[in-house]
C-alpha cells in the first residue's frame, strides 16, 4: 500500500509540473493576443499578471521537483524497487527562441528617416507587431516542450531558472513592442486596436458571468431561508 501511495503521489506531482507549464504558457498566449489586438493598456496589465504567475511558478516548481526527486529515489532504490525509471526517455527538444527586444525590432524593421508614404510606416509597424506575436507563439511551444522534458527527466532543466529566463525574454519582447510601436506611434496603434479581440477576455467574461450568477442564486437562497 505504501508503494502504491507513493506512485500515486508521484503521478500527481508530475501532473502539477505540466499544470505549471500550461499556466505559464497560457499567460504568454494572453500577451500574444493583447499585442495582436494592438491594445497597449491590456498588454501592460497582462505583463503585470505574467510577472505574478512566474513568481508562483518558480516557487511551486522548486518545491514540486524537490518532492519528486525524493519519491523517485525511494521508488528506484533498494531490493524492492519499483518499475519507475529515475530518468525517463527525453522528450522532443525545440531550440530556444532568439532574443527579441526593442533594438532587434528597430534593426530588423527600420523606419526610414526620410518622409514617406503612410503605408510604408504602417507596413513596418505591422511587421514589428507580427514578429512579436509570432515570437511569443514560438515561446509558448518552447515552454511546453521544456516542461515536458523536465517531467520526463528531472535533471534535464532547472524549472525555476527556466521560468526566470522566460520572464526576462518575454518581458524584453513585449516591452520592445510597447516602446517601438505603441508608445512611438500611438495614433496608428489606436486605429488598429480592437481588430483582433483577445479570446481570453471572452473566456474571462464568461467565467465572471457564471460566478456572478452563482453568487446571485446563493444570495437569493439566503434571503429565502432567512424569511
Amino acid at each position: 500500500m505504501q508503494k502504491i501511495a507513493a506512485e500515486l503521489r508521484h503521478r500527481e506531482l508530475t501532473q502539477e509540473i505540466y499544470n505549471i507549464g500550461d499556466e505559464v504558457a497560457g499567460y504568454i498566449e494572453h500577451l500574444a493576443e493583447a499585442v495582436g489586438d494592438w491594445d497597449a493598456e491590456l498588454v501592460e496589465d497582462c505583463l503585470a499578471e505574467f510577472s505574478e504567475i512566474l513568481d508562483d511558478a518558480r516557487r511551486d516548481s522548486r518545491t514540486i521537483v524537490g518532492d519528486l526527486l525524493g519519491l523517485r529515489q525511494a521508488l528506484t532504490s533498494g531490493v524492492r524497487a519499483g518499475v519507475l525509471s529515475a530518468s525517463a526517455a527525453p522528450g522532443a527538444r525545440l531550440p530556444e527562441p532568439n532574443l527579441l527586444d526593442a533594438a532587434v525590432l528597430n534593426s530588423d524593421y527600420p523606419i526610414s528617416e526620410q518622409p514617406g508614404a503612410v503605408h510604408e510606416l504602417s507596413d513596418v509597424l505591422d511587421a514589428r507587431t507580427e514578429a512579436v506575436t509570432e515570437w511569443l507563439d514560438g515561446t509558448v511551444d518552447w515552454v511546453l516542450t521544456q516542461t515536458d522534458l523536465v517531467a520526463r527527466n528531472l535533471d534535464a532543466v532547472s524549472l525555476p531558472h527556466l521560468y526566470a529566463r522566460v520572464g526576462t525574454t518575454v518581458t524584453a519582447a513585449v516591452s520592445g513592442w510597447l516602446s517601438t510601436v505603441a508608445e512611438a506611434h500611438p495614433a496608428y496603434t489606436r486605429t488598429m486596436r480592437g481588430n483582433n479581440p483577445p479570446m481570453f477576455l471572452a473566456e474571462r467574461a464568461r467565467i465572471d458571468a457564471i460566478v456572478a450568477s452563482v453568487a446571485a442564486k446563493r444570495a437569493a437562497q439566503g434571503r429565502g431561508a432567512a424569511s
